[in-house]
């Protein structure tokens, strides 16, 4: 009996070290940005993306100075951002430009920064300008930071989370959906009569992109 325990535990020994899972890699591993990261990966995905391609973003070497530089000048060109997003965009570049991990939303680069998302819905990440139904006129990269905020998307792939790389493309059922609660929000403002903005997004999902039915 004692013949047969040493070959059958080794044979059981060596079976386990073939199936022990490896450790994952850096990118399995990888969280999505956190705190300030994320709201600074969030207007590089929507502002700076609406008009440059993330691997111009990325190819960019420049230090904080630089970057603030670049960051104030695409402001004053058109870049929906606000003073205070400024620094904020221009630091988490000068530690993150070159590894940045935000969705691409593909746009083309339409040379010198001009075109970001006013007037007619220009600049729109990736989709040309195609298929877009009922935003027309829109400040789209105003109006997208605002669906990431009261859907509470920052964690949840921020613009990935409705759309596909060809962000004209209508492929996911949460950009049809979104859609149709863009058509649902301006009737119930336009039962009012004023003219003013009575319920937005927020109203209702608070922070998540499925709103509480139920107290």
């Amino acid at each position: 009996m004692r013949k047969l325990f040493f070959p059958v535990a080794a044979t059981l020994l060596a079976g386990a070290l073939m199936v022990q899972p490896q450790a994952p890699d850096a990118a399995q591993v990888a969280k999505a940005p956190t705190g300030p990261d994320a709201v600074a990966a969030n207007l590089v995905n929507t502002v700076c993306a609406s008009c440059h391609s993330l691997d111009r973003v990325k190819d960019k070497t420049a230090d904080k100075d630089g970057w603030t530089t670049t960051v104030t000048r695409m402001k004053g060109l058109g870049a929906n951002l606000t003073d205070e997003q400024v620094p904020v965009v221009a630091e988490f570049l000068t530690r993150a430009a070159g590894t940045l991990t935000v969705a691409a939303a593909g746009g083309a680069d339409k040379g010198g920064g001009k075109g970001f998302g006013k007037g007619g819905g220009k600049g729109g990440g990736g989709g040309g300008g195609k298929n877009i139904q009922v935003l027309q006129g829109a400040d789209l990269p105003a109006t997208m930071q605002s669906f990431v905020q009261a859907l509470g998307l920052l964690d949840k792939g921020t613009c990935g989370y409705c759309h596909v790389d060809d962000r004209s493309a209508d492929a996911k059922v949460q950009k049809v959906t979104a859609r149709r609660m863009i058509i649902m929000m301006r009737g119930v403002n336009g039962t009012f009569g004023d003219g003013k903005q009575h319920v937005t997004c927020f109203t209702c999902h608070r922070g998540s992109p499925t709103p509480l039915t139920e107290p």
